[in-house]
């Protein structure tokens, strides 16, 4: 795995970020919630939490990365990484279905992000790997 493959945190890099492109953010997410919640409102929380699920500010950060930083490579790592968590998210909702009603709320929370935390590194891992290995 090459270093620009890396997962990396430069929080310096925040200061770069403009006060319009955190708005767009924000907005996108309020949105994104606003709709979940009419939608769980209507049809009921299962409905809603689908939409709760979703990363609320993908959409804007893909299309800020590639405006700003002028690479659809590094937007495409970005939408590739947010699928791989999406999935691992997907095991922890299953994880919490099956155990909050067996065992503590608390410890089946902790349980259910050791699972996603689990599944979204083992798929990032084996992606990355086979890409290396070609």
């Amino acid at each position: 795995m090459s270093a620009s493959e890396k997962i990396q945190i430069e929080p310096s890099k925040l200061r770069h970020i403009s006060p319009a492109a955190m708005a767009l953010r924000f907005a996108f997410g309020a949105a994104v919630s606003v709709v979940a919640g009419l939608v769980g409102d209507h049809w009921g929380p299962v409905a809603g939490g689908i939409f709760f699920a979703f990363p609320a500010v993908l959409a804007a950060t893909l299309t800020l990365i590639e405006t700003e930083e002028h690479s659809r490579i590094l937007a495409a790592q970005d939408a590739r990484g947010a699928v791989l968590g999406a999935i691992g998210m997907v095991a922890f909702a299953l994880c919490m279905w099956a155990l909050a009603a067996r065992i503590p709320t608390v410890a089946a929370m902790g349980l259910a992000t050791v699972v996603w935390a689990v599944v979204a590194t083992a798929l990032y891992r084996l992606i990355w790997g086979t890409r290396r290995s070609r």
